[in-house]
This record gives structure tokens, sequence and C-alpha cells, in this order.
């Protein structure tokens, strides 16, 4: 698979690595540290102990996760180059889950009402807050995509993530070579929710944005820490992206599979 001259991305060791890597992936969200990543992350940018356990906690949840499921892989992204500088070598990673099928569709059209409700099993906020909530509006509306698309064999992309000294230097476009790689060897499409942030990456390699889902949050008497989350998950719209089998879209003619025909241009 290619790789970058200095940068190399391998399949991480749950014995050796996991603990550097979700190091980094932590980090990863808090610069900046926006609203999807203090609803997703329970206590991230918190500082001190309570940070600190909040950490050790999310740690502890995505292993075990992470080891139940044997299609999901974790990527590390390395710069051989720190070890001389005393410096750690991971400087990112990467997650993607294998289906042969979709699940959320399967449940959709099995008539499960709560196929799109989120469902979390890790550290939560306190039951009834706002950002308890917030959270599960916030993936109610996006994962409502999920049951739409994808009807057969693709690859998930869960995250990608580098530190925010080798970001725009190559590092997440390595972990791309490699995903996007392991989804073409196979023959398979993939599919990946990504800020307006991130999407500019995403769409060198072949995936376009099918739609961004118009958030809608609604909260009587809210308080000023709900004002900004809100304010700051519509400034920057979540992307639903699709990739086709090798990468190549056209738009207008390559065929959308959950519609069977390509998309028409908008005016």
């Amino acid at each position: 698979m290619p790789q970058s001259k200095y940068l190399v991305t391998a399949v991480q060791d749950f014995d050796t690595d996991w603990d550097r890597l979700f190091a980094t992936y932590w980090d990863s969200w808090k610069t900046p540290l926006q609203a999807v990543g203090q609803l997703t992350f329970v206590g991230i940018g918190t500082g001190g102990q309570t940070e600190e356990s909040a950490f050790e906690a999310a740690k502890q949840h995505y292993l075990a996760e992470a080891r139940a499921n044997p299609n999901q892989t974790w990527l590390k992204l390395e710069d051989p180059e720190r070890e001389s500088r005393g410096l750690d070598e991971i400087i990112g990673g990467g997650i993607f889950t294998s289906h042969q099928d979709n699940p959320f569709r399967a449940q959709a059209q099995a008539g499960e009402t709560d196929a799109n409700v989120p469902t979390f099993t890790g550290p939560d906020f306190e039951p009834g807050s706002e950002r308890h909530t917030l959270r599960r509006e916030l993936y109610a509306q996006m994962w409502s995509w999920r049951p739409k698309l994808m009807a057969t064999a693709h690859s998930y992309g869960m995250g990608m993530w580098v530190l925010p000294e080798y970001r725009h230097k190559g590092a997440a476009e390595a972990i791309m070579d490699y995903w996007t790689s392991a989804c073409d060897d196979v023959g398979v499409e993939a599919y990946l929710e990504s800020s307006s942030l991130g999407a500019s990456v995403y769409l060198k390699y072949g995936f376009a944005i099918i739609e961004y889902p118009t958030l809608i949050f609604q909260r009587e008497h809210p308080s000023p820490d709900w004002h900004e989350l809100v304010r700051d998950m519509q400034s920057h719209p979540i992307g639903i992206m699709w990739r086709p089998k090798g990468g190549k879209y056209i738009e207008g003619k390559t065929i959308l599979p959950w519609l069977g025909t390509p998309r028409k241009a908008k005016l």
C-alpha cells in the first residue's frame, strides 16, 4: 500500500500501542475543541483530575469495544524520526469497520422504531442534562442516513486524526492511502461522516458529499452552554460522504446504488 516517505501506517497492537494511540486520539480532539468532540467524549477539555478520570474511562471503554469487534480496525500512524528526539512515534491513527451489509437498514426494514436511536454504552452525561440530550439529538440526526445508504459490503470510516503539529503536512493522506487502498484491494465502497473542516481530505480520495443534513436542536430555557454547543455544531456542518468502488466518482455520471441513478446537478 502507498506510504509517505517518512510516515508509517500500520494496524496497531492492543498490547503495546493502545495507551499511546488513544492518547493521540483524545489530544487531537482537543485542538480545536469542537462541540461534537465535547458531546462524544465526556469530560474532554475540562482539565485536571476530572479530565484524567474521563480519559481513563473512555480509553478502557473503547479498548473493550475494539477487542470485541473483529471487523473493526484501528490504525496507527508513526513518525520514526521522533524516536531520536525522545518523543513517542505515534502521531495519529484511524478507525474503520467492515460490514458485509447494512445492519442499520436491516433494523429499519424489520420495523425497529429505535433503529436510529443512539445507544451509548460507555461514559455518559447525567441523564436529563442538556449535554445528555444534545448528544442523543446529534447522533440520532447524523445516523439517520445510515439505513438509506450502503446496502452491500462496505467500509465505514469511524475516525481519522493526527496531532495538530502534523496537520497539512501529508499525515492525513498517509492514513487515507492505507484505508482507501484496503477498500480497493477487496473492491468495496466506503462511507463516513465528516465535519466541513475535514471534508477536503476525503474529497481528494474519491469521496462525494451526499448531503449536509440540517441539524435541529430545541430546548426550553436553554443555558449559555447549550447555545454555545449548538452554535458550534451549526457553524461546522457534518457531511454524509460516500466513496464508490475504486474511488472514481464523477458528478452526474456515477450511479448512487441506493438511488439506482446518478445524482442530478443542483442549481
